[in-house]
């Protein structure tokens, strides 16, 4: 099995969304009697803290896929060229080689004369 690396933003969004339950099922227990604006606010700000994490989490794995696409794209311009190369040789060898068959279909028309 893989190790999956720990990310600063796995740590950062599971630490919001803990706070964000601790605060709700105390609230529910009667643990936390506050004001109703922190009722409503805190959720909506920790809720904001989520999307923010969410949001990084986001832009990191698009980085990364933008690194990975570029470097197979590159790689893919490499092997493309090569191929360009080798089929340029192939085409210059299969020159040499008609050639080669041509003369010898002459020399075997020319032995065939000789020997009659």
């Amino acid at each position: 099995m893989t190790k999956r690396e720990i990310d600063i933003w796995d740590v950062l969004f599971w630490l919001g969304m803990a706070v964000l339950i601790a605060y709700i099922i105390a609230k529910l227990v009667g643990l936390i009697n506050t004001p109703e604006w922190i009722t409503n606010l805190l959720p909506l700000m920790t809720l904001a803290f989520v999307i923010g994490v969410f949001y990084q989490k986001v832009l990191g794995f698009m980085n990364k896929m933008y690194t990975r696409t570029d470097y197979l794209k590159k790689n893919l311009d490499d092997v493309s060229s090569q191929m360009n190369s080798i089929s340029s040789k192939l085409l210059e060898h299969d020159k040499k080689l008609f050639a080669v068959e041509k003369q010898q279909e002459i020399l075997s028309k020319l032995q065939t004369i000789k020997r009659k």
